[in-house]
């Protein structure tokens, strides 16, 4: 990626602000510490890794000197820090009851909530309930080395597949709307393809065009097999939910127009039926 000009910046930096958001240049590099402050029980936290630097906004800095390290385990995410942040660490500032603070105890580090008990004395407490709470008494060789002020995660990723749900699902939404495929039609129609169906696994193919045509929610079988079964009770091959989602695979996870005959669950004249009901009712929906 070029670098941006200053003239760009300022561009991007205006329309973030127009959108309601308030961006902060992060021009000040502070120590990284790589190897891991735990948070779960106390362990040596190693060396920063030579030259490891993150850039921080000057304004989250200037109150003293400031370090960056990364938590591991999950002593502390009752108060919303998860193995694998990084943690702004103010080093040798003072400490109150309920900052989140690095300590060393008997020269393993470790990362938790600072309290003071009824009888005046100091504890490091854990925020998840799977952990004992630390005493800090006299036997032990205990340093607090700076408070939190800040937890930096990095932004998530979604899936493909999941985007793909949401995209088909408002695309089926909009197509929903534009025929206006009333439940009145939807039900019409399972009545006219009980006709057809003559095996239980053959809803599926029902089913796969119905989701094609944004007029059910993928994955939503057991609502499916309800409706079917309430409107067609003497059916003699009801859909069941369990059935369905097993000929899900292959592809028959895709839209009926994208099936392939070499990879299906089924062959020969029995993927010529589902595909036939398929395509049955993907036209009585577009009518």
């Amino acid at each position: 990626m070029e670098k941006l000009s200053y003239q760009e910046l300022k561009e991007i930096f205006e329309l973030m602000k127009e959108s309601g958001l308030k961006p902060i240049m992060c021009d000040t590099p502070v120590p990284y510490f790589d190897a891991g402050i735990q948070a779960g029980v106390p362990t040596y936290n190693g060396e920063s890794t030579r030259g490891e630097f993150v850039n921080l906004p000057k304004e989250m800095v200037e109150s003293g000197l400031v370090v960056m390290a990364k938590v591991k385990g999950d002593s502390m995410k009752d108060a919303g820090i998860y193995s694998g942040d990084r943690i702004q660490v103010e080093l040798g500032s003072s400490v109150y009851e309920g900052d989140i603070v690095v300590a060393s105890i008997d020269g393993e580090c470790t990362v938790k909530a600072y309290c003071i008990d009824e009888m005046n004395c100091p504890w490091l407490v854990p925020r998840n309930d799977a952990y004992n709470a630390i005493p800090l008494t006299d036997d032990k060789k205990v340093r607090i080395i700076g408070k939190v002020l800040e937890i930096i995660r990095d932004a998530p990723r979604t899936s493909h597949n999941e985007m793909l749900k949401c995209i088909k699902r408002t695309r089926g939404k909009v197509n929903a709307e534009e025929r206006k495929i009333t439940p009145e039609r939807i039900h019409d129609i399972i009545y006219e393809m009980g006709e057809v169906v003559k095996h239980g696994r053959q809803w599926y193919a029902v089913y796969r065009a119905m989701v094609d045509k944004g007029v059910l929610e993928d994955g939503n079988y057991t609502e499916f097999c309800e409706s079917v079964t309430a409107l067609l009770p003497d059916h003699g091959h009801l859909p069941v939910p369990g059935e369905l989602r097993r000929m899900a695979v292959q592809t028959f996870r895709k839209s009926p127009t994208l099936w392939e005959r070499g990879d299906a669950p089924v062959s020969g004249q029995r993927f010529d039926d589902y595909l036939r009901i398929a395509n049955l009712t993907a036209e009585k929906l577009r009518k």
